[in-house]
C-alpha cells in the first residue's frame, strides 16, 4: 500500500482505527484464543532461542498439531507486510496484528471466506488470501 495518505481508502483507515482499539483476550473465541496463545509462544521461543516445535508440542498436545501451526505461522510471517507484532504472554489485550490473526481464525473456523479476505484487504496482497485461508483452515482443524 502506498504511503500517500490520499490514496488510502476510508474503509482501510476505519479498519486500522478499529484494530488500534485494545481488545481483551477474554472477549476472544476459544479457537482465536488458542491461535493467539500459540503465536505468542512462538515469539517467546524466538526471543529466547528455544525450539518452538518442542514448546508448541507441549502446549498443543501433539507434534503434528505443532508442525501445522508452525507452518501456518511461517506463511503468515512470509506474507505479512512487516514483522508480526505480538504482545507478551501475560498481556491481557491484543496487538493489532493479533486481532487480525484472531479474526482470521474465527472466519476460517466458520467457513467465511469472503469475510476472511475482507479482514486482510489492504494489508496482505489479495493473491495471497486464498493460500492463507486454506492454511488457516487446516491449522484450525488441528487445533480443535
Amino acid at each position: 500500500m502506498p504511503n500517500n495518505p490520499s490514496s488510502t481508502s476510508a474503509a482501510t483507515l476505519e479498519r486500522v482505527a478499529r484494530l488500534a482499539q485494545p481488545v481483551p483476550l477474554a472477549s476472544l473465541s476459544w479457537i482465536a484464543l488458542r491461535t493467539i496463545s500459540a503465536t505468542r509462544l512462538i515469539a517467546v521461543c524466538a526471543r529466547s532461542g528455544r525450539d518452538p516445535l518442542v514448546e508448541l508440542t507441549r502446549r498443543l498436545g501433539d507434534v503434528t498439531t505443532a508442525r501445522v501451526f508452525l507452518h501456518f505461522a511461517n506463511l503468515v510471517g512470509a506474507y505479512w507486510p512487516e514483522d508480526v507484532q505480538v504482545m507478551r504472554p501475560c498481556c491481557c489485550v491484543l496487538s493489532p496484528d493479533e486481532m487480525t490473526l484472531a479474526l482470521m481464525a474465527d472466519c476460517a473456523s466458520t467457513g467465511r471466506r469472503e469475510e476472511f479476505s475482507a479482514v486482510l484487504e489492504g494489508f496482505v496482497r489479495t493473491d495471497r488470501h486464498e493460500e492463507l485461508y486454506d492454511r488457516t483452515a487446516v491449522m484450525i482443524a488441528h487445533l480443535q
